[in-house]
């Protein structure tokens, strides 16, 4: 077993005995953004952004929002890292069924505060066939109101299973997005959002897909 791999397998074991209420110490500045942006709720406008992606199927080097809506609706979701075990999942998760999300023209782009270089290994393991983006400094997650600071007794735990938020990010910050979902219509419309404060929870697959037929179906 590899180092990485033995330290993505002892990562389960570090958020076991973390508290995953918001009303808890650990991640509490979750409920507040660190710069007061209000988060998306369904019925509202996404931002158009364009952002870097080291995985990109189309050989692109970044993505345009707008640009993507054209063929059709978009999943956008965000995700801590390559080193976080419910990333993971949920993005296998995605890969499986990702042939349905082509099908039904919609395109995939997952984004996360990692360097490239993490973006392309985490890939390569989970042999993913879509967008990988690379937000730097959290600037769009938090636009959305996503983003938030750990607080020094997590940051002492993850440090001694072997993670270094700030050093995956290349900032030296120990930020983090919350992980957050969402389907956008091709008119730019907020359609779904999930954004739950449990790290432990995601969007189910199969409601994404029902989502994105739903919003084919009204197009």
């Amino acid at each position: 077993m590899t180092i990485t791999s033995a330290l993505i397998a002892s990562v389960p074991l570090l958020f076991a005995g973390l508290p995953t209420t918001s009303t808890t110490m650990t991640e509490t500045t979750i409920n507040a953004p660190d710069h007061g942006n209000e988060r998306l709720a369904v019925g509202d406008s996404f931002p158009d952004f364009t952002i870097p992606t080291p995985i990109n199927p189309s050989g692109a080097d970044e993505f345009n929002l707008q640009d993507a809506l054209a063929n059709g609706p978009v999943v956008v979701t965000f995700f801590r890292g390559s080193w976080c075990p419910y990333c993971r999942t949920e993005l296998s998760e995605i890969q499986d069924n990702i042939v349905k999300f082509n099908d039904l023209g919609a395109t995939v782009i997952a984004i996360s505060p990692e360097v490239d270089e993490k973006s392309v290994e985490l890939s390569e393991e989970l042999g993913t066939e879509f967008i990988i983006a690379h937000d730097e400094d959290n600037k769009l997650a938090d636009q959305l109101g996503l983003m938030f600071k750990l607080d020094g007794k997590t940051i002492k735990r993850y440090r001694e299973y072997g993670i270094h938020v700030g050093k995956a990010n290349g900032t030296g910050s120990w930020e983090l997005p919350v992980p957050a979902t969402y389907v956008i219509d091709s008119e730019g419309v907020v359609r779904f959002v999930f954004d739950d404060e449990d790290y432990t929870k995601r969007a189910k697959t199969s409601e994404i897909l029902d989502i994105v037929k739903d919003t084919m179906s009204d197009s």
